[in-house]
């Protein structure tokens, strides 16, 4: 029988005792599950302890312990104590004041009554820090629009694991190496970027582009493709794809400046003084021709069989399925010349820009009847206004590159009654100052900074290349960059409805593994948003082990549901100093959650911020996801809404916010709100309701000092545009402006909307006169005008001109302008055909001057 009978008495007993001393010690639980203060118990320990740091201070809160009366509120400067109690509040918080900022403590809390006192709570520790204080004003009234899915891309992710759960929305197969990538071969030419050589191309594991758009489409993301438009692509195969073939060998060119570490035959293209490129190489050395379909023969002279784009196109178009067909008509075209100089000698020019673009995209259409175009995928802010060829932009009236493609691509695109381009795109890398004299302090500093390169039109650009006289003479405030507002400005001008693209950018001048990358990146993202950027792929996908990963999952997937920042963008006006502080706002379309983004790049001060939401009153509850470089993960807490909340030094967050804000009846915008005229020009915008059926009466147009705005017809219906005309008379002087219309929809209680926008206005138009045919009658008359540049910063000679008639038939429609300025066309009109009118126009380079003629038969 052995002893159990003796062991299950001795344990009966000591059971009861323990019970007897928890229930004289409050029950031993915290929170709401004390003992109670009737039976004569002490009260449970409080739960729920969290700290929130300020200035000098730490404010502590906890849950309420049944039967409390008062509490004890204990500190130590080492975890684990000794504690010294320093209050007895009777509320369940208290705020720590005068203590050392960047001292960290740690407190516990007891909970009394007249019965005694509980045991000490979980230990919570804070580190109190000096604060700016802040005001963050959000409206969900102004400002509203939809922020694209498209801004949260990346090129070169890790994986296909990776592009899931970083939830990155657009994944591009792009950069130097595809510009020559054969899709049969799965190989590509490494260009200047690694001695011309020939190697498969791989991202996310496949080398296989069909393969690519299959498995990005299963990770959950948009591929975004890149279509060649040189003329040569690799001719490795899976025989010699390993840098056997390319450009430059020694031995056939001569010695060069430098040669691949792994093989000394394969030359940079340099001659030896390291500055003069290897001219007269055969492309045929490590490439084979592609051509846009089988009727063009592949020469005798290739070394492999020829690739053709519109084979590739018809494979990529069935793999893309239903998803959107996003295209980059080959990359960084303005630069060809001196990236892809094996193949492409010589500098790329206005007109062979203009005319391998149209022929690609305009076959890439037919081969892909649902592609979407982003051209001209141009490099960087030196080459926007000035292309490649030195001698290409005064023998074109002196026009700005960018500004005359749009409008030849534009114009030419009228003539043929189809349009070649979707999405104007541009490489946007914030140009920042020479790094290399900065400490790691500075450049962490210029790398939080330096996006006001594409919104602020206040700050003057810290880099030589943008900061200087002579890469524009057209362009206002040349030195400041306001990047995303000027391009669409010029875009909305030249192209209208044309969105803009950023399939280029990053500014990691600290380096890709630094916090400050981070920071930079999650302003990044929420500039591309709120100011309305269509796509954007940054340059690389950031790595997982890198902190600006978690930066991107802010906006993403930031609770690992694949939540993230919201789809409308309004408005969340701040008073900190833009080089230290960002706020960004957006709301779901219910108006039921609101997220807010909150950047403070101050590295030594918290910001304590106060936020008001009119016309909204202020939430209950928030639930912040933080990222600090102090720990560079996302990490989480919930919390009752404050008056004001301090967020820490160096660091982003995502304020998850349940509001019942309510939704406007109906959603309007400017169409555009953005726009560049000349000075002493106008342009009328057309607002357009674009959700929902309540009428919106337009009212209050304000504009800044310079301009004037009136609205000319007031009342948008679902099928009504409005109509708001602007314009700048010729004393304005060239610059940014900014203006605002209030929309009143009679069907919401929430009360008007504001919508803003800029108007970028340029240099007086040059002027076009008509000198000869204006009024004549007969069968064949032959027109003539007048090109006078005047203060619009370019030349007469070299301009075309645009022609269009409403009666007969023009000699040509596009004629360039002769050294005085002179341009002609002949009209035939059929006999009794009565009057027709003729209008020329003027480049919009040069502010888009018009001349009409009228003429009869």
């Amino acid at each position: 029988m052995g002893g159990r009978p003796k062991f299950r008495v001795l344990s009966l007993l000591l059971a009861s005792s323990v019970l007897a001393f928890l229930a004289a010690c409050g029950g031993g639980s915290g929170g709401n599950g004390g003992g109670g203060g009737g039976g004569g118990y002490p009260p449970g320990i409080p739960s729920g302890l969290t700290a929130t740091v300020g200035n000098a201070s730490v404010t502590l809160s906890w849950t309420a312990s049944t039967g409390a009366t008062s509490y004890h509120v204990k500190r130590s400067t080492t975890t684990g104590g000794s504690y010294t109690t320093i209050a007895s509040p009777t509320t369940v918080n208290y705020t720590d004041s005068g203590l050392t900022n960047g001292t960290t403590y740690f407190y516990v809390v007891s909970a009394v009554n007249a019965s005694g006192e509980s045991g000490n709570s979980a230990e919570v520790k804070a580190t109190p820090i000096s604060v700016t204080n802040l005001a963050v004003t959000i409206s969900i009234l102004n400002n509203r629009h939809p922020i694209s899915p498209y801004v949260y891309g990346g090129a070169y992710p890790k994986d296909a694991a990776t592009i899931t759960d970083s939830g990155l929305s657009v994944v591009r197969w792009g950069g130097n190496a595809t510009s020559r990538y054969n899709w049969k071969t799965q190989t590509s030419n490494s260009a200047n970027d690694w001695y011309f050589s020939d190697y498969t191309y791989t991202e996310i594991g496949d080398s296989d582009s069909v393969k690519f758009i299959q498995d990005a489409k299963t990770a959950g993301t948009n591929p975004l493709m890149t279509m060649v438009m040189l003329d040569w692509v690799s001719s490795a195969t899976s025989a010699n794809n390993n840098g056997q073939l390319y450009s430059y060998s020694v031995t056939k060119y001569g010695p060069q400046c430098a040669t691949r570490p792994d093989n000394a035959d394969a030359g940079n293209g340099q001659k030896t003084d390291c500055s003069t490129n290897v001219t007269g190489n055969d492309p045929n050395d490590a490439h084979v021709p592609i051509y846009d379909d089988n009727s063009t023969a592949c020469p005798p002279s290739a070394k492999g069989p020829c690739a053709y784009r519109k084979d590739w196109a018809t494979a990529l178009a069935t793999a893309f399925g239903s998803a959107p067909h996003f295209y980059d008509m080959d990359n960084e075209i303005d630069i060809w010349g001196g990236t892809h100089h094996d193949v492409h000698p010589n500098p790329s020019g206005y007109e062979e820009l203009r005319d391998v673009y149209l022929r690609v995209a305009r076959g890439l259409k037919t081969w892909d009847p649902a592609a979407i175009r982003l051209g001209p995928v141009s490099c960087c802010w030196w080459f926007y206004w000035n292309g490649a060829n030195s001698n290409d932009k005064a023998n074109h009236a002196g026009i700005d590159f960018l500004p005359w493609w749009l409008n030849e691509v534009y114009w030419q695109d009228q003539i043929a009654g189809t349009r070649s381009i979707d999405i104007f795109d541009i490489h946007a890398y914030p140009d920042g100052p020479d790094t290399s004299t900065l400490s790691l302090a500075q450049k962490q500093a210029l790398a939080t900074r330096i996006y006001r390169d594409y919104w602020d039109p206040t700050y003057v650009s810290e880099s030589g290349t943008v900061n200087q006289p002579w890469a524009t003479s057209i362009q206002p405030n040349k030195t400041v960059p306001f990047r995303i507002p000027r391009m669409r400005a010029l875009a909305n001008m030249v192209y209208p409805g044309t969105p803009l693209a950023f399939t280029e950018w990053s500014a990691a001048f600290a380096a890709e593994t630094d916090f400050s990358t981070a920071l930079g990146d999650a302003d990044a993202y929420g500039i591309l948003g709120r100011e309305r950027v269509y796509l954007a792929s940054r340059w690389v996908a950031p790595d997982p082990a890198n902190p600006n990963y978690q930066a991107l999952k802010l906006f993403t997937n930031y609770d690992g549901q694949h939540h993230g920042f919201a789809p409308i963008s309004i408005s969340a006006t701040n008073t900190g100093d833009p080089n230290l502080f960002s706020s960004y706002a957006a709301i779901t379309a219910d108006g039921k959650t609101m997220t807010v983004m909150v950047i403070n790049k101050d590295p030594a001060n918290g910001a304590s911020v106060t936020f008001s939401f009119p016309p909204v009153n202020p939430p209950s509850s928030v639930t912040t996801y933080t990222l600090t470089a102090a720990n560079p993960t996302i990490v989480s807490a919930q919390q009752s809404w404050n008056s004001a909340i301090v967020f820490p030094p160096y660091s982003a967050t995502l304020m998850v916010i349940p509001i019942n804000a309510g939704v406007p009846s109906s959603e309007w915008d400017l169409n555009p709100d953005t726009v560049m005229i000349p000075a002493g020009g106008s342009v009328t915008l057309h607002p357009t309701m674009t959700s929902g059926t309540a009428n919106v009466s337009m009212s209050n147009p304000a504009a800044d000092a310079g301009l004037a705005i009136a609205i000319d017809s007031a009342t948008i219906t679902p099928t009504q545009a409005g109509a708001v005309t602007i314009s700048a008379p010729a004393a304005t002087a060239p610059g940014f402006y900014h203006f605002s219309v209030t929309g009143a929809d009679g069907g919401s209680a929430l009360g008007p909307q504001v919508q803003s926008g800029w108007i970028v206005v340029g240099n007086p138009a040059a002027t076009l006169s008509k000198t000869g045919g204006d009024g004549q009658v007969g069968n064949t008359i032959v027109l003539s005008v007048q090109l006078a540049a005047g203060s619009s910063g370019g030349t007469a000679s070299g301009a075309d001109i645009f022609f269009t008639t409403n009666k007969g038939t023009l000699s040509q429609r596009m004629v360039t302008t002769d050294s005085s300025g002179n341009a002609s066309v002949t009209l035939t009109l059929p006999s009794g055909s009565g009057t027709a009118t003729v209008t020329a126009e003027g480049p919009y380079g040069l502010g888009h001057p018009v001349a009409t003629f009228t003429e009869s038969n």
